[in-house]
């Protein structure tokens, strides 16, 4: 039996755009309509007429599309999420964004959900425009670029925590901080290591290219933090201190320094960002910047709740702070070791 995938395969669009033709919502040229209807035509494809019938009732269900989950990350997110829905009679579908991109899309937009909210959707637009999907379904994002989409979203900063992040090594006493993060095809769309850059060009600080350390796989984060900076290091790179994109690079680059007969901090000062569970439970515990993960699902909820009652009368964008978290895995190299703040 035919899908509404491969409708969009044989029509040349996504499958947003079919949605939008079955829906008759949005706007599609004649052209591209032409072309849809004829795939339908060809491929026999019978749409799901119960689930556009109610479309507009509720079902009490929410899809939650997250990029992995291995990173712990995004997990407390969901805990906050869920605990706001819960109260409200809603039950939660996750999906993982990193396989079956457009299979789970076409269960969003095919099946029986009142909303859906995406975790970081810095890859996602490859596949299909999220723009387009609010278009059939109450959607809300968590990106630190969420505005790109123009639809409500929740947000960090994550270049200012970066930059902060750094400075503090700074005024610590470090002058060769190596970035650990991912690759990017455009930098301008990388914003922790354009905090990193802004930190180290502020202060004055040369970058040579053997202090970026670049990751491009995003889905086994630990081993390649690892990997990295076993690597670097027997390169004979020279570094006092690593700022890392996030708690799992930073957790696998304290092993990569112990395991090379270095200590941190007295060797090698290292830095995280999200404030993960597992960034208190390792030795050293870990220094980082504290993404507030539950208030974020929380935040995420409440607005996306507002779009399926109607009742959007506050903000629709939301910035959340964040804070750096100091704890054994950074040393100040003027004298005195950071404290122990859990």
């Amino acid at each position: 039996m035919a899908t509404s995938r491969d409708v969009a395969k044989r029509a040349g669009v996504s499958p947003a755009t079919v949605s939008r033709v079955l829906n008759n919502s949005g706007y599609v040229g004649a052209d591209v309509r032409e072309r849809v209807n004829r795939a339908i035509s060809e491929l026999n494809y019978v749409p799901n007429r119960l689930a556009q019938g109610l479309r507009k009732q509720h079902y009490g269900q929410i899809a939650c599309v997250m990029p992995s989950i291995r990173n712990p990350f995004y997990p407390e997110i969901v805990m906050g999420i869920e605990e706001t829905g819960l109260a409200q009679g809603y039950t939660f579908s996750l999906f993982n964004r990193i396989t079956k991109r457009e299979e789970y899309l076409q269960v969003i937009l095919e099946g029986f959900y009142d909303g859906v909210i995406f975790l970081s959707p810095f890859e996602v637009e490859k596949v299909y425009d999220i723009a387009e999907i609010a278009k059939q379904i109450p959607t809300v994002v968590y990106s630190d670029r969420g505005h790109a989409f123009g639809i409500p979203h929740v947000f960090v900063d994550l270049r200012a925590a970066m930059e902060k992040n750094v400075t503090q090594l700074i005024e610590d006493g470090h002058r060769e901080i190596l970035f650990l993060g991912y690759e990017f095809v455009d930098e301008s769309e990388n914003p922790r290591y354009q905090g990193y850059m802004d930190a180290m060009t502020t202060h004055g600080f040369d970058v040579p290219k053997q202090l970026i350390q670049f990751i491009p796989d995003f889905t086994d984060t630990l081993s390649m933090g690892y990997e990295s900076i076993q690597n670097t290091l027997h390169a004979g790179v020279s570094f006092t201190a690593v700022a890392a994109s996030n708690d799992l690079l930073a957790i696998g680059a304290i092993r990569a320094i112990i395991d090379h007969g270095l200590h941190v901090p007295e060797d090698v000062s290292v830095t995280g960002v999200d404030d993960i569970e597992m960034a208190r439970a390792i030795t050293p515990a870990l220094t980082t910047t504290r993404i507030p993960k539950h208030d974020i699902g929380r935040i995420l909820m409440d607005l996306l709740l507002a779009q399926i009652n109607q009742d959007a009368q506050g903000e629709s964008v939301v910035e959340v702070a964040t804070e750096i978290i100091r704890r054994e895995s950074t040393l100040n190299r003027h004298g005195q070791q950071d404290g122990k703040q859990r």
